[in-house]
């Protein structure tokens, strides 16, 4: 039995991957600020409460949960938060500092505590996104904090070189954060979330629990990819 670890799991991508990796006989510590009813009833999936923007608490969680483990076989930091699709001129600082917190920092705490705790970690997935090599207009601070995170993942697996780290872009996938992109926000003063629009309800966006068994099949490949580098699942 493995050990996954991962975090956002009370929703959309990260309740696929909870789902997946439970099916196929795993044990999961999952890592969420509210709890999933269907994955907490499972043996194998213990909840762990979590809030990524506080960052002292993470670490004591982080730790708890980690009480009498001493290897982990895959992490997958997952959970993230979208801000404001706003243009540079017009977005906040203070929202965009958040969304770096939650996106790029809790997850160096995260690591931080893995591998000062000494836990030997095989595998590391960070989920990136393709906004963070896109720049298109309107996802300020979301691309900043995912362009950071890219080069983050890059430099651990440049200092722990045992484990194999990526940053993976999932594609698109149809979980809330699609309801603001495809119906709040101003397509014509942001024409990137027409291609969105499109492809909701289509093929070419999953729902989370589809999406998250197709990246979780994809995840064994990944260590055949460069340590740190950044991957698209759409090009694998």
């Amino acid at each position: 039995m493995s050990t996954v670890f991962i975090t956002g799991t009370s929703k959309g991508l990260g309740k696929g991957f909870a789902t997946y990796f439970l099916q196929e006989g795993n044990q999961v510590l999952g890592f969420s600020r509210t709890e999933d009813t269907e994955l907490t009833a499972h043996p194998n999936f213990k909840q762990n409460n979590i809030d990524l923007e506080d960052f002292d608490a993470i670490e004591q969680v982080v730790e708890k949960a980690l009480e009498g483990i001493t290897e982990l076989d895959l992490v997958i930091l997952n959970a993230g938060v979208l801000g404001e699709i706003k243009s540079m001129v017009d977005a906040d600082i203070s929202n965009m500092k958040n969304v770096m917190d939650v996106n790029l920092w809790s997850n160096k705490v995260v690591l931080d505590t893995l591998f000062k705790k000494g836990i030997k970690v095989k595998q590391v997935v960070g989920i990136s996104s393709g906004a963070s090599i896109n720049g298109n207009k309107g996802w300020s601070g979301y691309s900043i904090s995912k362009a950071a995170f890219n080069m983050m993942i890059k430099l651990y697996a440049a200092e722990h070189q045992e484990t194999h780290f990526t940053a993976l872009a999932p594609g698109l996938i149809d979980t809330g954060m699609q309801d603001y992109l495809c119906e709040k926000v101003n397509h014509e003063e942001f024409p990137s979330m027409q291609r969105l629009q499109d492809a909701r309800g289509t093929q070419a966006m999953p729902n989370g629990k589809e999406a998250g068994k197709m990246i979780a099949k994809l995840i064994p490949s990944l260590l055949n990819t460069p340590n740190g580098s950044y991957q698209d699942v759409r090009k694998l």
